[in-house]
């Protein structure tokens, strides 16, 4: 849906989004996002799913503010900080010479986060992850679901509005994969904030998200913008993922993911 104007009205959690007909060509006339707009209220859970290379994770990096759109424009709710968006990418990005701690904390220290301070605030949240036993860890003595685990402590330590997401469980196993996933809504749903979650897996896009959009071939176009919170409970188990209603859900995202890669 085309809004009729780049501003929205303020939410009542988290930090609502607007991108509004936003383009993006790459030097050498390479269009990875074409017109495109969408809404995601704040608060809302959204998955992005797409075939390889067609624009999504261009997309988090311009509504994060990490590049700038060749057309169009990206709104915010209410104004916003440097501590309001917190990006997860698909690498850990830990600094080896850091322990688990200070680089969970590394956010805050940036932000001049008295040192006592950010360090317990980065403790907590190592806790919420599973990793109250690890802080004093080095990033090389780390599993890679360990890794991703201090990641998104990072990401979260500052309280964000907005988390970004591009495919951070990608490269892990699925057991793994699936308990990250079941933290991750376990903290959406605490935390009230905003998530914008780029994956590549049809089941992850369904467990994870109140809604899911699925994009064609680049450049992007919207194949299904799929509402998932009239099918599926707001709370979910593990178990859910072996029920008929939940494949359904999958189903439907499948047909319109192999449709936008014929588009």
């Amino acid at each position: 849906m085309t809004p009729a104007s780049p501003a929205i009205s303020a939410p009542v959690r988290g930090l609502g989004v607007v991108v509004d007909t936003v383009e993006k060509t790459f030097v050498g006339g390479v269009q990875a996002v074409a017109a495109l707009s969408l809404e995601v209220p704040g608060g809302q859970f959204l998955s992005l799913l797409g075939p390889s290379g067609c624009g999504k994770s261009t997309l988090l990096r311009l509504i994060a503010g990490l590049d700038w759109p060749t057309r169009g424009a990206i709104c915010f709710s209410r104004s916003r900080t440097a501590q309001d968006v917190s990006f997860v990418f698909q690498d850990a990005h830990l600094l080896p010479w850091c322990n688990v701690l200070h680089n969970a904390a590394l956010p805050l220290e940036l932000a001049g986060v008295a040192k006592s301070e950010r360090l317990d605030r980065a403790e907590a949240q190592l806790r919420q992850v599973g990793l109250a036993d690890a802080l004093h860890r080095y990033p090389a003595q780390l599993s890679g679901g360990m890794r991703m685990r201090v990641s998104l402590a990072r990401a979260m330590v500052t309280s964000p509005s907005l988390l970004l997401l591009d495919e951070p469980f990608a490269a892990l196993d699925e057991i793994t994969r699936q308990h990250l996933d079941e933290r991750l809504r376990q903290l959406w749903i605490e935390r009230a904030m905003t998530v914008i979650f780029v994956t590549h897996s049809i089941n992850e896009a369904a467990y994870l998200a109140d809604r899911a959009i699925v994009f064609s071939a680049r450049p992007a176009r919207v194949m299904l913008d799929h509402d998932l919170t009239v099918r599926l409970p707001h709370v979910r188990e593990a178990s859910l993922r072996t029920t008929a209603l939940f494949a359904e859900q999958m189903r439907a995202l499948y047909v319109a993911l192999e449709g936008g890669q014929r588009a």
